[in-house]
């Protein structure tokens, strides 16, 4: 219905054009004089160039969309470049290339960055290049251009859309964490942190097969050699090495410095040999098990790349639920949420088999507690669980370890 609407208002405007044309025309055969073939002629090439432009194919234009990176960070600048090609050189006076950009991306006036006005006349590469100065996290798809033009009066105008299908992803941003012994802390807001255990990568227990996402100097290079194929070191763990994060997705403005942290805890971890494992309950309910590797740090960042505050269900009553599974029960816990309810506290005041978990309460730059959150950290502070409050500009300056 649409494509038909515009159809005739194509119609209509090559309708205008012809009847302009011919009232000049009329006006000059029955007037006659000097003015009125000056009006017809200078009218002339105008009209000239709306009919030419009118039966252009300017569908046949190809185009061609390259990328700065194929994977970016959340924050990172974006570049991308639109070279259009077309095999006629017809004079196109101006053009607005537009690439359009998917909801996720054309937030906070992005999209305007991603249209121009060019000037090709007669050129057969038509080049735009175009910076978005902070990518959001998530699988960014796009899918087409849109080309505009028309006559120098306004009196036709020509648009088409180029499909032109192109991804990339932008995982979530990350601060380095650096390892501090017990008694740091964060900073004045901040409190006591206290120190992961890590895994003792001195004593090997064994040799397995090379596997995708192992480190590599834990190769064993001289049973390698007398195989023939690599072979890796497996470690022993120390009991309690195993980190368990669990995600509160539920509907937060600060969720993406909740993001953030998770990427930064797990990511930390993982770079100093401790396995990391996340739950996360939005809509379905997500678990990745405690393991070691690039491979399961790719699928955890993924994940996390994708994650959308949309839990349907309170988050404490999905935490109490997990604390249940005997395969959680052996991890040190880190449990990351950007408020304190009153149901939370009550469901961590009764007791918890394996250890007393972490609280990391993220806010946002410029956040503060309400007098409930800060009496219900009292309240856990009391029970022995230890509640650590980060907000986005700090929680780069320490890891909040378990002990």
């Amino acid at each position: 219905m649409r494509e038909r609407i515009g159809l005739v208002k194509y119609g209509w405007k090559l309708c205008i054009v012809f009847l302009l044309f011919a009232s000049t025309f009329c006006y000059a055969m029955f007037q006659g004089g000097f003015v009125s073939w000056f009006l017809f002629y200078s009218f002339l090439p105008f009209v000239l160039y709306a009919f030419m432009l009118a039966f252009y194919p300017l569908k046949n234009m190809t185009a061609e969309r390259r990328l700065s990176r194929g994977q970016y960070k959340a924050g990172d600048q974006l570049e991308a470049f639109v070279v259009l090609k077309r095999k006629w050189p017809f004079p196109i006076m101006f053009m607005i290339v537009e690439d359009c950009l998917p909801d996720s991306l054309g937030r906070n006036g992005r999209s305007a960055e991603a249209k121009q006005f060019l000037f090709p006349w007669f050129k057969k590469e038509i080049k735009m290049t175009y910076t978005i100065n902070s990518v959001p996290r998530g699988d960014h798809r796009l899918a087409k251009i849109r080309v505009r033009t028309g006559d120098p009066l306004g009196l036709l105008e020509r648009e088409c859309e180029i499909q032109l299908e192109d991804s990339f992803l932008v995982l979530p941003s990350y601060q380095e964490i650096t390892f501090r012994a017990s008694g740091s802390s964060y900073d004045e807001h901040a409190g006591r942190v206290s120190e992961l255990r890590r895994k003792d990568s001195t004593l090997a227990s064994g040799i397995r097969e090379y596997q995708p996402g192992d480190r590599f100097a834990w190769v064993d290079w001289k049973t390698s050699a007398r195989r023939s194929q690599l072979m890796t070191k497996e470690f022993e763990q120390t009991k309690g090495d195993d980190l368990l994060v669990f995600m509160d997705q539920s509907p937060s403005d600060a969720f993406e410095e909740i993001v953030a942290f998770t990427a930064s805890i797990i990511r930390s971890a993982m770079r100093s040999g401790t396995n990391a494992g996340l739950v996360s309950t939005g809509k379905e309910r997500n678990v990745f098990p405690v393991r070691q590797g690039e491979e399961h740090l790719r699928k955890l960042f993924y994940y996390l790349a994708l994650a959308d505050c949309d839990a349907v269900q309170p988050f404490h009553s999905l935490l109490e639920g997990e604390f249940g599974h005997p395969d959680m029960r052996k991890a040190v816990k880190y449990i990351v949420t950007s408020r304190i309810t009153n149901e939370l506290v009550q469901v961590l005041k009764k007791p918890l088999s394996g250890g007393l978990p972490v609280i990391c309460l993220v806010k946002k730059k410029g956040g503060a507690l309400s007098s409930e959150e800060s009496a219900a950290v009292q309240q856990l502070k009391a029970r022995g669980i230890e509640v650590n409050v980060i907000y986005g500009e700090h929680f780069s300056r320490g890891f909040a370890e378990a002990r």
